[in-house]
């Protein structure tokens, strides 16, 4: 096998609380992952030189050595012990700075197509250890699907799916950086809802129409404090029938989720006016 292309499907956070703001630099987080069907192309093929090579027609990413997939092909050569060449053409429908976890699921999607590749898979815990030290979301991405995460969001735990829904990602052509909101974040800000243990809700005790009542992204207040028309697509999408919206991520894509495609598909058509819109549903 020379060539392969693997799909790197973006995320949206369903809730995410800052817990507490480690020695080393980094937060606790808590957070439900839930990856959706808006994706990335990742084609990986083989060169006869031992180079990594990175292509892409999107403008907004890095072709050089600072591309995390040029990182991740590093990590994997250097770990598997296999001398290889490797072009990387990354076709973007994920936009950047979006929240969405795009660079980290495009990581991932190297990581998985290089076993695939190279015949040659990593022992798992090796694997994850590559993923977490690319960036905190990236071993979500090498499992998929719905899962609750701690820690730096690196402790995943798989959960059984929600209930089907249909998704509306509203992203106002603002790139967000992860460190700014980090390095902002403030701890006296959040204390606003009955909060409760996100676990709480993956253990089914909270209906899933009823989240808007419990849940919160705890970087919306800084970023909505600098962006707030951010906060103003949120009301709008409350108002065009999502039973929640919030913010995914560090931000700046607002996600509202509908119960029926009708009403997703109106919200899309209105949003989408003025804003880069996607009507997306769970990843199965």
């Amino acid at each position: 096998m020379k060539e392969i292309i693997e799909k790197a499907y973006a995320k949206i956070n369903i809730g995410l609380k800052i817990i507490s703001k480690r020695p080393d630099g980094y937060h606790d987080l808590e957070t439900i992952f839930q990856q959706i069907d808006l994706c990335d192309t990742i084609k990986l093929s083989i060169r006869k030189s031992n180079d990594i090579v990175i292509k892409s027609d999107n403008k907004n990413i890095p072709l050089d050595e600072n591309n995390i997939c040029h990182k991740a092909a590093l990590l994997f050569r250097a770990a598997s012990g296999l001398d290889f060449g490797l072009t990387i053409h990354i076709q973007k429908e994920i936009p950047t700075g979006a929240g969405l976890g795009g660079g980290s699921s495009n990581a991932a999607a190297v990581l998985l197509g290089l076993e695939k590749l190279m015949a040659y898979k990593l022992p798992e815990k090796r694997l994850n250890r590559i993923a977490r030290d690319l960036g905190a979301d990236v071993p979500f991405f090498l499992v998929g699907g719905t899962a609750y995460a701690e820690g730096i969001g690196d402790k995943i735990k798989t959960v059984r799916p929600f209930p089907d829904f249909f998704a509306v990602l509203v992203y106002p052509n603002i790139e967000i950086s992860s460190a700014w909101a980090y390095k902002n974040f403030n701890f006296n800000l959040t204390k606003t809802k009955k909060i409760i243990k996100l676990s709480r809700i993956i253990q089914n005790r909270i209906c899933f129409s009823d989240l808007k009542d419990y849940v919160e992204n705890d970087f919306e207040k800084i970023v909505f404090a600098k962006y707030p028309e951010l906060l103003k697509i949120k009301e709008l999408l409350y108002r065009k029938g999502a039973f929640l919206a919030m913010m995914s991520g560090s931000g700046s894509t607002i996600f509202g989720l509908f119960t029926g495609s009708e009403k997703a598909e109106a919200a899309r058509k209105y949003f989408s006016e003025k804003y880069k819109c996607f009507l997306t549903q769970p990843k199965k």
